[in-house]
């Protein structure tokens, strides 16, 4: 698979020295409940950076306070070299940063065009342009999706390749793979690492969060592996 997956998106100067992410000193509570406790952590332009450790090692908190879900109780997070305030994921949009859920946050009852360019929808929205459009992003990266669609026909693969076109889409220049294997069989995994290798070879970093080492060895430049909410 070769840079034909990302033609015709305009993903900006990936090229700039320096860290896409830094969390310093990150500690998340939840009623006086650590989540993460001074996590040190950071990304650089078109590396794999895996988070690994088991269920409710802190994994999911550090992404969804970088994707804007959550905001830390203390410590400070800086994207492209400069601190920031991360209040909801239309922030961290905004900021280039994109999240692959497990599960999906598509809307199952719009189709896959419309989920693509959710957010970025003209004032008046032609399907005709809006469904061929949609196609070619998929196409462009092998992804065999009906943009037509409805979300709640597709399968658990279709539904992520659905999110990463989505992600594309917003120019994204850091993109979080949550569990992004979980749900899909050995050769939809294959399929994911060619696009992931792809997005890395175009300057995108990747943070992918899984609890599986030989997983992470196998596709990650660099592993962070978490424990009981603290980084070991």
């Amino acid at each position: 698979m070769t840079s034909e997956i990302i033609k015709n998106i305009e993903l900006g100067d990936t090229s700039g020295a320096g860290m896409l992410v830094e969390f310093r000193h990150v500690t998340k509570s939840y009623r006086g409940v650590q989540a993460i406790h001074d996590i040190d952590f950071d990304l650089r332009p078109g590396e794999v950076h895996a988070l690994v450790g088991e269920n409710g090692a802190g994994k999911s908190t550090l992404c969804k306070i970088l994707a804007g879900a959550v905001q830390p109780t203390s410590g400070e997070v800086l994207l492209h070299g400069t601190q920031v305030q991360l209040n909801r994921p239309s922030d961290a949009l905004e900021h280039g940063v994109a999240m692959v859920y497990q599960e999906t946050s598509l809307v199952p009852t719009m189709t896959a065009a419309q989920n693509i360019e959710l957010g970025h929808e003209p004032l008046l929205t032609r399907f005709r342009r809006l469904n061929i459009s949609a196609q070619q992003l998929l196409q462009s990266m092998n992804f065999h999706v009906d943009p037509t669609a409805y979300v709640s026909t597709l399968g658990a693969a279709k539904k992520q390749m659905v999110e990463i076109a989505r992600a594309l889409r917003s120019k994204a220049r850091v993109v979080i793979f949550d569990e992004p294997t979980a749900s899909l069989t050995p050769e939809e995994s294959l399929h994911l690492f060619d696009v992931i290798e792809t997005l890395k070879g175009a300057g995108i970093g990747i943070i992918y969060v899984s609890h599986a080492l030989e997983e992470s060895l196998q596709l990650a430049d660099r592993i962070t592996v978490l424990r009981d909410g603290e980084r070991v």
